[in-house]
């Protein structure tokens, strides 16, 4: 009996896209699944369906850099009940994997994650942590 593996992203995907939005496939990807993730295991399977590729090697590390970039994002996090080797997909992370725009509000959050004006600071950053950010300022 043959296995046919999967890769969790396509080959050609990985050698064409920057490691973000590889690593956003990835998500998507692993948020589709049940049950623990586990690095090891996904870069093992990456290896086995990409064993035909000429650049296999490539491939499977540029799947390693997209999932060190879920984890550097805390989109990956350990799992608590589990060892080390454990991870989930953050509430953020979910969130993200369910809203193909969810992107926008991710990239903006990091924008935002450095230090405002202080007459901005209390009502920019609750108003776009309540989702408020809709409204435009009009011109004068």
């Amino acid at each position: 009996m043959n296995f046919q593996y999967i890769p969790p992203v396509p080959a050609e995907q990985i050698r064409q896209l920057p490691t973000r939005d590889v690593a956003l496939l990835l998500l998507r990807h692993l948020a589709n699944g049940t049950g623990y993730l586990q690095y090891v295991s996904t870069m093992n399977s990456a290896r086995q369906a990409f064993h035909e590729e000429p650049d296999a090697a490539a491939l499977v590390n540029g799947l390693s850099d997209a999932w060190c970039w879920l984890e550097a994002q805390a989109l990956l996090t350990r799992e608590p009940s589990q060892s080390e080797a454990f991870r989930r997909i953050s509430r953020d992370g979910r969130d993200l994997a369910k809203d193909p725009q969810g992107i926008t509000r991710f990239e903006a959050r990091e924008r935002l994650s450095g230090p405002l004006h202080p007459d901005l600071e209390g009502t920019v950053r609750t108003n776009f942590d309540l989702g408020t950010t809709r409204r435009r300022a009009s011109p004068r």
